[in-house]
């Protein structure tokens, strides 16, 4: 994907929007009035305790042109969860915004932040080509 227009720092390139599993997802459980001794932040999975299934957003059948974006080492754009329709913190929108200038005509890609050897039994090389690639 390449960007069509000149793209100033953290410009809005491309809003991907997440889609809901379920129709209506249950409330958040309240606070705790002490919060001292927590961590200043959690995990969203913390939130709603050890009972909640978990959601994966995979752009490999639906998606917005963001699903196309390449990864880079040295990538000139960066995702970002927003909140449009909900509050809801397991069903973020994700939109994409440049990093630094993107001229006309320039590739837009992000750092996936996949580190080689996580997964087991597979081994994903990267062959983004950049300077500091992490290959």
């Amino acid at each position: 994907v390449f960007s069509l227009n000149d793209n100033n720092e953290l410009e809005e390139v491309i809003p991907e929007k997440s889609k809901a599993t379920e129709d209506k997802p249950p409330k958040p459980p309240k606070a705790e009035k002490d919060k001292s001794d927590l961590p200043k932040h959690k995990s969203v999975r913390k939130y709603f305790g050890p009972n909640e299934d978990i959601y994966i957003m995979d752009a490999m059948t639906q998606g917005n042109l963001g699903r196309y974006l390449n990864h880079s080492c040295n990538p000139n754009v960066f995702v970002q969860n927003v909140f449009i329709n909900s509050h809801d913190l397991r069903f973020p929108s994700i939109a994409f915004f440049t990093l630094k200038f993107v001229p006309a005509g320039q590739e837009l890609c992000w750092n996936y932040n996949y580190e080689v050897g996580t997964v087991e039994n597979k081994q994903i090389v990267c062959n983004c080509g950049a300077g500091n690639c992490k290959g």
